[in-house]
């Protein structure tokens, strides 16, 4: 019962996901092996960072932009 009240609060999940993310990086650098490479690409392949298909509709483009400014007003700051 304890467990779920307490992954029910998305505060506390998101600090737990954050603690947990920040726990494994620690751990793998201290390891000292070979991290993995973040893909790349250049803009002008592909701008919209593979969601191409998605933004080119207008409910699709609708859709990103609540998105983005539901993500960037949630950021503590």
């Amino acid at each position: 019962m304890f467990r779920r009240l307490f992954f029910d609060d998305f505060q506390i999940r998101a600090e737990y996901a954050r603690r947990l993310t920040s726990a494994w990086l620690t751990r793998a650098l201290r390891a000292g092996t070979r991290l993995p490479q973040i893909p790349t690409r250049q803009v002008a392949e592909d701008w919209s960072g593979g969601y191409s298909s998605i933004v080119a509709t207008p409910e699709g483009r609708a859709w990103a932009d609540r998105w983005w400014a539901d993500a960037l007003d949630s950021v503590d700051g």
